[in-house]
């Protein structure tokens, strides 16, 4: 490319009174014949930008994804979500007001109404928000800006707990007593469980997870007061905590800690990747007990970050399980929650959270 240049400002910059027939073949065929390579070395580029991000609940696990710029790729503005590069350290004390509140509560069933909400899971990849909305018996999905996209065609008995790994969708449904897995459109993939206290069936199923390491299901099976592991095929792998457990309501895996917050005593059950118990925090807030906490999430220095459906507020909790922070009141307004429930971490380092009876039941902090 620079010989080009060169070429062609030597030239421009001659007489063209000097320029003879052969110099002018001579200047031609040096052009064409670095546009050949141009187009030889760019033909075998793939033109892309990639993205390198730390997976929020991991701190050795690096995953990769790429944007194509190329005919075939249609990004829309709303549903871009590229990645960190580095993974965030949100500053939870200047989430005191959400960036954005989507959603009406609603007993109707139009599309984007929620209906007591409960889980809810982000796909890293896009940002989009899938919500298990439990008394439509439906799961719905909307974009990282809280637009609706789509919901699940499948009808279900109040699917409560949600998550997503290796693009599939992973439900649990607590009159339904069964765990399903689908595609990320809706489709039905498998399903597993029914009423009772045996291997792989269950009395009102709460939250789930899946394991990076392994792909083994964790989930809390309530009623039963204990937590079952299943194989990445849904066969039953094994338990944990019995005699332990109360109401085990949610439950997160990280590569080498299973955490399981149990709604009875509002603890937190920690557990080292061989399944031995090592802690058990009692969650306080404002040196109170919290009071119903629903689900949790847990970021990249395994901060707990909580959702209290009786105290209608988020608390931030070390893995010591000492309060660090807390937003959020009793109310209808902007930052206020009426019964708060799901909650996740967003790769933005955004905290979304759902509420059962608000006016505005999605907000983002």
């Amino acid at each position: 490319m620079n010989k080009l240049v060169e070429t062609l400002n030597t030239n421009k910059s001659m007489n063209s009174d000097t320029i003879t027939d052969n110099e002018l073949k001579d200047t031609l065929d040096g052009v064409i014949s670095l546009i050949n390579k141009i187009t030889e070395l760019t033909s075998e580029t793939d033109i892309s930008i990639e993205f390198g991000w730390n997976n929020q609940f991991e701190t050795d696990i690096e995953q990769l994804g790429s944007i194509k710029l190329n005919n075939q790729t249609d990004i829309s503005p709303t549903r871009t979500f590229p990645p960190q590069v580095k993974p965030v350290v949100p500053n939870y004390k200047a989430k005191q007001l959400p960036t954005a509140y989507y959603c009406n509560h609603s007993d109707k069933k139009a599309p984007g109404e929620l209906y007591y909400p409960r889980g809810i899971a982000v796909l890293n990849q896009t940002g989009d928000i899938y919500i298990a909305d439990y008394c439509n018996d439906r799961v719905q999905v909307f974009s990282c800006n809280g637009d609706y996209l789509f919901m699940f065609s499948e009808k279900m008995e109040n699917p409560v707990g949600i998550c997503i790994s290796q693009n599939k969708v992973f439900v649990t449904q607590w009159y339904g007593h069964c765990i399903n897995n689908y595609e990320l459109e809706g489709k039905l993939i498998k399903s597993v469980g029914s009423k009772g206290n045996g291997e792989a069936q269950f009395d009102g199923p709460r939250g789930l997870d899946v394991s990076d390491r392994n792909s083994n299901v964790y989930v809390c099976d309530c009623n039963n007061h204990r937590v079952q592991i299943l194989t990445q095929e849904f066969k039953f792998h094994s338990m944990l905590g019995i005699d332990l457990f109360n109401h085990p309501r949610y439950v997160k895996v990280t590569r080498d800690r299973v955490l399981v917050l149990d709604e009875s005593d509002s603890c937190m059950f920690v557990f080292n990747s061989d399944h031995v118990l090592t802690n058990r925090l009692i969650t306080r807030g404002g040196g109170k007990q919290t009071n119903y906490p629903c689900c949790f999430d847990i970021d990249r220095d395994y901060n707990i970050i909580m959702s209290d459906y009786r105290n209608h507020c988020v608390y931030v909790f070390n893995q010591e399980g000492e309060q660090i922070h807390k937003f959020g009141k009793e109310g209808q307004g902007i930052g206020e929650f009426i019964n708060p429930w799901g909650i996740a971490l967003d790769n933005t380092g955004h905290i979304i959270v759902v509420c059962k009876k608000n006016t505005n039941c999605l907000q983002f902090f």
